[in-house]
């Protein structure tokens, strides 16, 4: 996939990464990409989300997952989804720096009014 962006083994050993040990290899990715997509012409949105919440355990509602989806998907690129995901406290800075440096892309920076304060020069 040259000039797309990054492959399943490419997630795959982003998540690996993150996690700290072998969890998934690009074959599994297929599996759950297809058990996923099964679920959703099944069940539709709520079925693809009951399959997420089975296969990750996250405790989020129907609601809860939609917003989630749609800030990742209304981002438009990968360091403006980390940004939202930082900004909404579904993921740390630490985190979203992580997976950054795995996707080859940084979190976007925005000012803010806590943390640490930069120096103005007057």
């Amino acid at each position: 996939m040259t000039g797309t962006g990054p492959s399943k083994k490419d997630f795959a050993d982003l998540i690996n990464s993150l996690v700290g040990y072998h969890v998934v290899n690009d074959k599994i990715l297929d599996g759950i990409l297809e058990d996923a997509k099964k679920s959703y012409h099944r069940q539709g949105l709520d079925g693809f989300f009951e399959y997420i919440r089975r296969l990750t355990g996250v405790p989020l509602g129907n609601k809860e997952m939609k917003e989630l989806m749609d800030t990742v998907i209304g981002a438009g690129r990968p360091e403006q989804a980390l940004t939202g995901l930082v900004d909404r406290e579904w993921i740390s800075e630490e985190q979203a720096r992580r997976i950054g440096e795995g996707l080859g892309t940084v979190p976007e920076k925005k000012a803010r009014g806590k943390g640490k304060k930069k120096k103005r020069s007057r």
